[in-house]
């Protein structure tokens, strides 16, 4: 590619609210299904699960690393539980999957899920089979983005290098790490989302969503 990004060999993308809008709830979704988690395993009510699962999440990064650090809780069977989701809403994504496929290079997920419901989201997607690889939250000892030794282990277990490397996220403050080992950042922004001044130093493209970028970036390649 003969653009800003002609020296990416590794193309890194999140999965939720990345490969697919907010608009198919999926979060929301977990986010209930982990204070019914929190809810069971403690034995109180449903206010009180999500002030326990927000408390974990600020302190640990996710509430799983609240339930493993302070009760030992299996990660497996957390995960199984809480990604027990309806995934009716998520919907083929034809045109996505081409543009992805036509980039040169390797493609990778980096997501703080497991690779078990990521798969089931790239099903759903019409994504499956597209990617060489799916970083998850288990590979990263648990320790989720943006801790930055996850992306450490990302580059290394995976052999990337990370100044030949691109990183697509819809949470900014994940891209923090990406840039600072020299990767290139696209922040897909939902408007959700406030980035302080600090932080956009970190971001070297903003879009609204990826395929409408991506399709752009492949039509820039074509006029050149």
């Amino acid at each position: 590619m003969q653009t800003a990004f002609a020296h990416v060999d590794s193309w890194i993308f999140d999965l939720d609210l990345t490969l697919y809008g907010p608009e198919a709830n999926i979060m929301a979704q977990v986010r209930d299904r982990i204070a019914l988690f929190v809810e069971r395993y403690f034995n109180v009510n449903s206010d009180q699960a999500h002030k326990i699962r927000h408390n974990y999440w600020k302190k640990y990064g996710t509430t799983l690393g609240g339930l493993m650090t302070e009760h030992a809780v299996d990660p497996h069977g957390y995960l199984d539980f809480v990604h027990d989701v309806d995934m009716s809403l998520l919907h083929p994504a034809p045109e996505l999957r081409d543009l992805i496929a036509a980039l040169p290079g390797r493609k990778l997920i980096f997501t703080n899920a497991d690779a078990p419901y990521a798969e089931r989201v790239l099903t759903a997607r019409g994504l499956d089979n597209l990617f060489e690889d799916v970083f998850d939250i288990h590979r990263m000892q648990h320790l989720p983005k943006p801790a930055a030794a996850s992306y450490h282990a990302l580059c290394n277990e995976l052999a990337i290098d990370p100044q030949r490397a691109l990183f697509v996220e819809d949470s900014a403050h994940n891209l923090l790490p990406a840039k600072a080992l020299g990767m290139k950042t696209i922040w897909v922004n939902h408007d959700v989302e406030a980035v302080s001044s600090d932080l956009e130093q970190y971001i070297d493209l903003e879009v609204a969503n990826l395929t409408g970028w991506l399709s752009s970036l492949h039509a820039m390649e074509r006029i050149i």
